[in-house]
């Protein structure tokens, strides 16, 4: 439905101030307008005993957030500030608006069932933000820059692993290269992301390896449509790469074997630095079976026995670490209620 623009600005202050907001999303700019921010999120808090809204704004690097009165005048503001794409959550309604090239405002209201949530450090300010284009280009954003509910889950786990992957580079000084290698690198979601991140700080080359052929080619075309710099995909398995040195190797959820092959490659290769999330395992070393049989009551349940296997695997992975002369830790990767498989062995030899 067609409005005038101030008619649907009024109605969506007038949403933002009501009861019943939980959030307000602004993306997107003006052909007349352009706004100071890519992207601005707005949602109700309550700070000592009174409700305000507090307003996070991204300029692509930043978030720089405010928490405004109400009645206050630069709500008007900011929704009128150049955004092309502007929702309004209630707990029943999604009230939407979109401005045209033609400076038209097209209005569209649809059912929800959100919850309205005061806590003040509720938001989570995740280190790549919903907004990042590479999102929309792996198809887990929609076009307003929001990820979608079924990607929500990767979507933390990549969040993760940037914080994991945190304590490794912050010693590393601003414009430095760094050499990167995704190992059994599937979809690439995390190849992708983590290069995006580490770029904005280094210069960083990336190479993603997957035996798959159909998902490197999807790989290289995504870098490719998006003009991504310094990545490249090679249809190889683990065992066959070429040793090199690599500042950071990455091997998530590389099934069976193939975690084992990746930790020989990071120890052969020198490598610096290795994030390794140990996937299924559908072969076992013996000293794990022997192991196993010095705990009879543990052995007698699958379940037991699988989840002791697993732990007494992954603990002789970290041991080969160890034992090269690496620093290892081994810590929760996400909550096991985002994915089953979520423990992480960091090892660095620096």
């Amino acid at each position: 439905m067609k409005q005038s623009i101030d008619h649907a600005l009024r109605e969506a202050v007038k949403r933002v101030r009501s009861v019943d907001f939980v959030r307000c999303i602004l993306t997107g700019k003006r052909r007349s307008i352009s706004p100071k921010f890519s992207r601005v999120d707005i949602r109700p808090v309550e700070i000592k005993g009174k409700v305000m809204l507090q307003m996070v704004s991204h300029d692509g690097k930043r978030d720089f957030t405010s928490n405004l009165d109400l009645d206050s005048a630069e709500l008007e503001a900011t929704l009128d500030a150049g955004f092309s794409n502007i929702i309004v959550d209630s707990i029943n309604e999604s009230f939407q608006v979109q401005i045209t090239k033609k400076e038209e405002a097209i209005v569209g209201v649809s059912k929800t069932r959100l919850e309205r949530n005061l806590k003040h450090d509720h938001t989570k300010q995740r280190l790549l933000a919903e907004t990042e284009p590479i999102f929309a280009a792996l198809g887990m954003a929609d076009s307003l820059g929001r990820i979608k509910p079924s990607e929500r889950d990767k979507y933390i786990q990549i969040d993760q692993l940037l914080r994991l992957l945190e304590p490794i580079v912050e010693r590393v000084p601003h414009g430095t290269s760094l050499r990167l290698i995704d190992l059994a690198c599937g979809s690439a979601a995390l190849t992708f992301a983590v290069h995006v991140y580490l770029s904005k700080r280094f210069s960083v080359v990336t190479v993603g390896i997957e035996r798959n052929q159909n998902l490197i080619d999807k790989a290289r075309l995504i870098a490719s449509d998006n003009e991504i710099k310094e990545v490249e995909f090679r249809n190889q398995s683990i065992e066959n790469v070429t040793l090199e040195k690599f500042d950071v190797v990455l091997a998530l959820h590389a099934c069976d074997t193939a975690t084992d092959d990746a930790i020989s490659f990071v120890i052969e290769s020198e490598s610096s630095a290795a994030l390794i999330v140990p996937c299924c395992h559908q072969s076992r070393p013996e000293e794990i079976e022997e192991s196993i049989a010095l705990a009879p009551i543990l052995s007698k349940d699958g379940i037991l026995y699988e989840r002791f296997a697993d732990l007494l695997t992954d603990g002789q992975r970290a041991k080969r670490f160890r034992s090269a002369g690496y620093q290892v830790e081994v810590v929760e990767f996400v909550p096991d209620e985002h994915t089953a498989r979520n423990l992480m062995i960091r090892a660095t030899s620096f």
